[in-house]
């Protein structure tokens, strides 16, 4: 139960921000929210639901990740 949302505009590190289209927890907007909060970020929507896609799309999750740190190289 904590609140790091000021701590977001701190992170120096490039950040993949994974967003499901369908998520009941975390709606596209705070995706949204993360990825504009953070300084070098990049935000992938997944066709996925739920707030688990290394579960409910695990190729898709797979495919973004190595897309993300493919182009960091």
């Amino acid at each position: 139960m904590s609140d790091n949302r000021d701590d977001l505009s701190r992170v120096e590190t490039p950040t993949l921000v994974l967003q499901c289209r369908s998520d009941v927890i975390a709606p596209v907007a705070v995706g949204e929210y993360v990825a504009r909060r953070l300084p070098h970020a990049e935000l992938v929507m997944l066709d996925a639901t739920g707030h688990c896609p290394n579960l409910s799309a695990p190729a898709e999750t797979t495919a973004a990740i190595a897309g993300f740190v493919r182009d960091l190289t």
